[in-house]
């Protein structure tokens, strides 16, 4: 039988069992439970999970505080059908949702729903620029097309992370957390209401890791303020500031040969390492949200700036080079909420934003690369240097009815207006050598509407079936349309939006002592942006003009005792080039047939306030290339994935005090994190070896 037709019926008769079996049991706490059923991700105000006609899962404060990771993965992961993958066990992340690990702008990410970064000038590490290390209630995974409120990036997911509230009474804490590899890590946060309309939280945490890998060590400062001002007649202001600073050493992925022999070597030359090639990059972003309730209606205003710098070392690339960039938003959220009767409301808005970026890109030293497509590089050497003009505008509107007691309807669309204006600044135009073309001042639009429509039927007051279609897209960023290579088109437009359609299917249960929801999925996405290589081995993108991604999502949470509880996080999944000169019928590479994770969680009664927790996290295997070649031995380039266990837990002593503790990797698993091949190569980034963690934390 297929493999995926197994897990379907398996979630079928899991979810029949599981009703029949717990229909007169005691009432599960949600929150002593660990999962969230209140969202505020799809529209801005909290909604509850079964009146949603979409996947949407979060991971609450009570789980946040027994995974106390150092990173966003340690508790997203527990989501079905979330990898997010941590690289070099630093700051930065690849993601896999619903797609291949892949650094593409498939994802949306957000901070207390506003956008972290702009769509123009997308980077995969975003969430290092969330205040996840000092200031973090809960985090967010819409999984699909994201709803008429969300626009470019909005594909495959969107992840948004919510800022705690100011506390009703006065509240300090400190959180200490050690480790190996001289890990440390210090939050700290005060909360207080300075008068009956208003009141702030400040918080902050200093992070320092030499890393458990040759020069791989990470700094990070952060800084968080938030203050929440009562208008009156139910009409409020939050104002946010948040800054960070981050300096990370950059390795390399090895080879076989350092694989096998030396896991922890940075795979970067002696020449390269004399650089000492870093990561460095500052953000900040400031923003108001004016929110009315005004009868029925509810209005929504957000002004925001947000500025950054990411300069660094792309050791991917053979030669090696420096990379340097900064950008800044002035960007505007506003949308109003009108329920016209107890069963029909319809939401409408506009997103606004306008971004300048400076990109500079130079050869830091002489260096003449090796094997295919060798070339010599000069120090100085300058790839490109411009100034990028982003503006968008984007109105939307989203209705809802319900069309009986039971079944609701919602529409939704949107259409989005983007502009680039560039300005070259190298003063040279046309074939530069090394294969790269510096493209003329130049001006591009790009123009996409996207319809939405959902039906959402109300099978109990706590279960749902849903199906669902959205249309969405990606932005070119502003590099892969003006940073090209001789293999691109002679117009050198490169590539073109990607556009997608995605269709799903699910069902959402919350019983007395079992949470259980699916959803089987299919995204076509056309003129699929991707990596291809030139006759020089050099890395270019490229419309792989139909790509289909489709899978099965399924996650349980049953609560077996007050002691005892386990949830169950699993997906299966297929991602192919549909049409491709090349590829067309292959899978893509990077693309894990499978992701799980289990957790285990003991409370025993002799030891109240103590929560340990097991964790199993498995992938599954991939191709490690888009052309699924074999080896001189005739057997296939592919990896087999991996799965390790994690061992966490969090003894609260009193209501001041608490001590916490975590072993990942616990067996000490050999493993990689990452495999790919190419430059005709394969490149290993291995998984981190078993590593503790020890910490307390103190309230007051």
């Amino acid at each position: 039988m297929n493999k995926k037709i197994k897990i379907s019926l398996l979630s079928l008769l899991v979810s029949q069992y599981c009703g029949a079996a717990f229909a007169e049991t005691p009432v599960m706490d949600d929150e002593a439970a660990g999962f969230e059923r209140i969202t505020v991700t799809a529209t801005r105000q909290e909604s509850l999970d079964t009146d949603l006609a979409m996947s949407v899962k979060g991971v609450g404060k009570e789980e946040l505080a027994l995974d106390n990771g150092q990173h966003v993965a340690e508790s997203l992961n527990s989501i079905s059908g979330v990898l997010i993958d941590q690289l070099s066990g630093g700051q930065g992340h690849k993601a896999a949702i619903r797609m291949p690990m892949n650094t593409g702008g498939y994802y949306l990410y957000l901070q207390d729903n506003i956008p972290l970064q702009s769509a123009a000038f997308f980077n995969h590490n975003a969430l290092w620029w969330s205040s996840f290390n000092s200031n973090v209630a809960r985090m967010e995974v819409l999984k699909g097309a994201g709803t008429a409120l969300y626009g470019s990036g909005a594909v495959a997911a969107t992840v948004n992370i919510l800022s705690a509230d100011v506390a009703e009474s006065p509240q300090t804490s400190i959180d200490l957390m050690l480790g190996e590899d001289e890990y440390t890590k210090v939050q700290a946060s005060h909360s207080n209401k300075i008068s009956d309309t208003q009141g702030f939280r400040i918080a902050g945490s200093y992070l320092k890791n030499d890393g458990w890998r040759d020069h791989t060590g990470s700094e990070r400062g952060e800084l968080t303020f938030r203050h929440e001002l009562d208008l009156g007649d139910n009409e409020r202001l939050i104002t946010s500031f948040v800054a960070s600073d981050l300096e990370q050493e950059m390795a390399a992925s090895l080879t076989e040969d350092l694989y096998e022999n030396d896991k922890t070597n940075s795979g970067l030359s002696d020449t390269v390492l004399a650089s000492d090639p870093l990561r460095k990059t500052q953000y900040m972003r400031l923003s108001t949200q004016w929110d009315k309730a005004d009868g029925n209606n509810f209005y929504s205003v957000i002004p925001y700036y947000r500025y950054r710098t990411n300069d660094y070392t792309a050791t991917w690339n053979q030669n090696m080079p420096k990379v340097e960039s900064e950008v800044q938003t002035l960007g505007l959220l506003a949308l109003a909420n009108f329920e016209h009767s107890s069963d029909s409301e319809t939401t409408t808005g506009i997103d606004i934003e306008l971004t300048e970026g400076d990109q500079l890109s130079y050869q830091p030293l002489d260096f003449t690369t090796s094997g295919w497509g060798a070339d010599t590089f000069v120090k100085g050497e300058k790839f490109y240097d411009d100034t990028t003009q982003f503006i968008s505008i984007s109105p939307y509107i989203q209705h809802k009815r319900s069309l009986t007691e039971k079944l609701d309807l919602t529409l939704g669309a949107r259409y989005d207006y983007a502009k680039y204006d560039f300005d070259n600044h190298l003063g040279i135009y046309g074939d530069i050598g090394h294969g790269k073309i510096s493209v003329e001042n130049r001006s591009d639009d790009f123009k996409h509407f996207s319809p939405k429509a959902s039906l959402n039927y109300h099978l109990t007051e706590d279960s749902s079936v849903y199906v669902r279609y959205a249309n969405s897209f990606r932005l070119p960023t502003a590099g892969s349309i003006y940073h090209l290579t001789v293999k691109d088109d002679g117009d050198a437009k490169a590539v073109d939006p990607e556009t997608s359609d995605t269709y799903e299917l699910g069902y959402k249960a919350n019983w007395k002592t079992v949470t259980f929801d699916t959803a089987i999925y299919y995204m076509d996405v056309d003129d699929g942006i991707v990596h291809a290589y030139n006759d020089d081995g050099q890395r270019y993108l490229t419309n792989a003009t139909r790509v289909i991604h489709k899978g099965v999502e399924a996650s349980i949470l049953w609560q077996i005792t007050e002691q005892l509880n386990i949830s169950t996080a699993y997906s299966q999944s297929e991602h192919e080039f549909d049409e491709h000169e090349k590829y067309a019928g292959n899978e893509m590479s990077a693309a894990p047939d499978y992701i799980a994770n289990v957790r285990v969680r003991y409370m025993p009664d002799f030891l109240q306030g103590f929560t340990a927790m097991l964790e199993v996290q498995s992938i599954g295997e991939y191709w490690l290339d888009d052309a699924n070649s074999q080896d001189s031995e005739g057997n296939d380039r592919i990896e087999d994935g991996y799965t390790i266990g994690n061992l966490k837990a969090r003894y609260q002593v009193s209501e001041q005090l608490a001590f916490h503790a975590r072993i990942l990797n616990i067996s000490d698993e050999e493993y990689a994190q990452e495999a790919s091949y190419r430059y005709g190569k394969t490149q290993l980034s291995p998984g981190a070896p078993r590593t503790a963690y020890v910490g307390l934390s103190y309230n007051w």
